[in-house]
């Protein structure tokens, strides 16, 4: 996952994340030709996050699948979503309160952080626009 600072995110842009959707996972390779690729392109993506789809939930596949009339998910595929902070602290937030005693004793690791902040900032629910073609997200984030 990749983080821009987000001290220097300016308030009057809009800001947006994007999870590159594979069967098993990038390569580092690939991903960071990715990620060049795209930051070379635009400037308003805050998060990238190489999302493998066998970890996530099959409801959550299946409300994007519904959101975008059933496609058919390549690989690597490509679901961008706005980026709210709210959201990131809110999950945050969650995830402390849910494991109050980790979080007294600081046993929180980092991976459950970026877990939960994955969760957030890729609701499927609330996904803007997903496509099979780098080429076309750049294009999306650009307009």
């Amino acid at each position: 996952m990749l983080f821009k600072k987000r001290d220097e995110l300016d308030p009057n842009k809009k800001w947006y994340s994007i999870g590159i959707m594979t069967d098993h996972g990038l390569q580092d390779e690939e991903y960071d030709a990715l990620i060049k690729r795209i930051h070379d392109s635009v400037e308003n993506v805050v998060i990238i996050s190489d999302l493998v789809r066998v970890e996530w939930d099959e409801e959550k596949l299946q409300t994007l699948s519904e959101r975008f009339r059933y496609p058919t998910f390549s690989d690597p595929c490509f679901i961008i979503n706005e980026f709210k902070s709210v959201d990131i602290k809110r999950e945050r937030k969650l995830l402390e309160k849910n494991h109050k005693w980790k979080r007294l004793f600081g046993l929180l690791s980092p991976i459950e952080y970026m877990v939960a902040e994955t969760k957030a900032a890729h609701d499927f629910d609330k996904a803007l626009y997903y496509t099979d073609d780098v080429d076309n997200a750049i294009e999306y984030l650009t307009k």
